[in-house]
């Protein structure tokens, strides 16, 4: 059986402990997804880790957004592969939740999103397809992580396993964790593993499964409230939120009454 031996930076360890909170595109719940104001919001209100959407544009620079085009979160349409970075630049966020509290949020980029949390919180980076399926494009995320020096403090995560091999192959230090609607058994090749959490109603030794082979878990619910003493039960290491504030309350109100 491969045995892992992770880690956690002590940016997210010195702050608790376990389940982790993990802001999901920020705290998209009060705030447009994936922007800056989503972000500060989310580590405002405690969450130790961040996560978002990774996209390549026309002239291959690399933004946090999560749908293949812009029409959902824009006031403009197209596919983001196809727009340059200057041009998703001119786009306000919209769509989503907290447009009137926070009207002037732009789309921004990976090198942005890592210059201004480093050393703030632990990083999961989806890949979204159609990006990613190239060398080149591997090449070019690993060129940005190591000019900021987070390599480890992230890691990358997609629904296509197909990507994460790629990633394997070309920039095999970067962490790597598959997200999975249905699958009862948990991979053993990923130091991360997430899953949608009806799984783990059906198969309630998931995470015990995940920790004797010393990997992290994380339920895929944004909205993790209803669930969370059985989250808490398992021993999962992280839970996604949509809203860490209602999170961090609920998980406090659980506790004071152990």
């Amino acid at each position: 059986m491969k045995k892992f031996n992770n880690t956690l930076p002590e940016s997210v360890t010195a702050s608790g402990r376990p389940p982790y909170i993990l802001a999901h595109r920020g705290c998209r719940e009060l705030a447009p997804e994936n922007s800056i104001a989503s972000f500060d919001l989310a580590l405002e209100q405690g969450a130790h880790a961040l996560e978002t959407d990774l996209h390549i544009t026309k002239d291959r620079q690399i933004v946090c957004f999560h749908d293949d085009t812009v029409d959902r979160m824009t006031d403009d349409e197209g596919n983001v592969n196809e727009m340059t970075l200057d041009e998703l630049k001119q786009l306000a966020l919209v769509g989503g939740n907290g447009t009137k509290d926070f009207p002037t949020q732009r789309i921004p980029t990976l090198d942005e999103f890592f210059t201004r949390y480093k050393d703030r919180a632990y990083f999961l980076l989806e890949l979204k397809s159609p990006s990613w399926t190239t060398a080149e494009d591997i090449q070019l995320l690993h060129e940005t992580i190591a000019r900021h020096g987070v390599l480890d403090d992230m890691t990358v995560a997609s629904f296509g396993h197909d990507i994460l091999e790629t990633v394997h192959q070309h920039a095999p230090d970067i962490h790597r964790g598959p997200i999975s609607i249905f699958n009862l058994i948990p991979s053993d090749k990923y130091p991360l593993i997430g899953v949608w959490y009806p799984n783990l109603f059906l198969n309630p030794l998931y995470v015990w499964l995940c920790h004797r082979r010393g990997q992290f878990f994380a339920p895929l619910d944004p909205v993790p409230e209803p669930r969370l003493r059985y989250y808490m039960w398992l021993g999962c290491d992280f839970v996604l939120t949509d809203n860490p504030a209602k999170t961090i309350a609920k998980l406090e109100k659980i506790r004071g009454n152990r």
